[in-house]
């Protein structure tokens, strides 16, 4: 498994307000992607925070994973991130929760916030981003002192056969950030860097990354299945 990521800061401040991990723990791979809320002077830590509290639960709770649900997982690692936090001010660390879990026989997408998860499995493309439709253009879910359990999107998808899964901050907009856009490009990167080394992955994918439109941090994480 291709398991890494890349994070470029943005143009716009003084700090890099995203975060990512991934991770290889027990037979579980999990891929996390947090950026901090710009309007919060903490939120590089809550970003941090979110991502380590992730790879913790599912490092704590690797025998029982499997037959767990992704709403007591995510209320887990919301405990675990108040816990990191301590002595903080939480509102001054609020942060968006993108989690990717391929587990044995079933894969696990959690969205809060901006950005996006896009995985393909099987003969489908599944995807959670944020369209926008119901808020206004600044309005932003974060994770917060209390888990709004209701603007989680979450997917649970039993497979047979994984191709690869991608999180990005918003920072990397897609196009007009249509299904089909984010379907393609997934589609397209997956073909693309599952040939590649991890390395000559890296180097590429930064080199395009810095110069992606935008003033805003840019994260992208992923997990491929190799084809050599």
């Amino acid at each position: 498994m291709l398991l890494n990521g890349i994070s470029i800061k943005g143009s716009y401040h003084n700090k890099n307000q995203d975060c990512y991990a991934s991770r290889n723990i027990g037979n579980a791979y999990i891929v996390v992607v947090s950026d901090g809320l710009g309007s919060k002077e903490l939120s590089e830590l809550g970003s941090e925070a979110l991502c380590q509290s992730a790879c913790d639960i599912l490092s704590e709770f690797r025998e029982e994973i499997d037959d767990m649900s992704p709403e007591i997982f995510i209320r887990l690692v919301h405990e675990k991130w108040l816990y990191k936090l301590r002595g903080r001010r939480i509102r001054d660390c609020y942060a968006t929760m993108l989690i990717f879990l391929v587990l044995s026989e079933k894969i696990i997408a959690v969205r809060l916030g901006d950005g996006f998860v896009a995985f393909w499995a099987d003969d489908e493309v599944r995807i959670l981003f944020d369209q926008k439709e119901d808020y206004f253009s600044n309005e932003t879910d974060c994770l917060t002192e209390n888990l709004a359990e209701e603007k989680i999107q979450c997917i649970e998808f039993p497979y047979r056969k994984f191709y690869g899964g991608i999180l990005c901050s918003d920072g990397v907009g897609i196009g007009n950030m249509t299904e089909n856009e984010i379907k393609r490009f997934t589609i397209d990167f997956i073909k693309e860097y599952r040939t590649y080394t991890e390395e000559e992955m890296i180097k590429e994918i930064e080199d395009w990354l810095k110069d992606w439109p935008g003033a805003d941090d840019k994260t992208l994480a992923f997990a491929l299945v190799e084809e050599r």
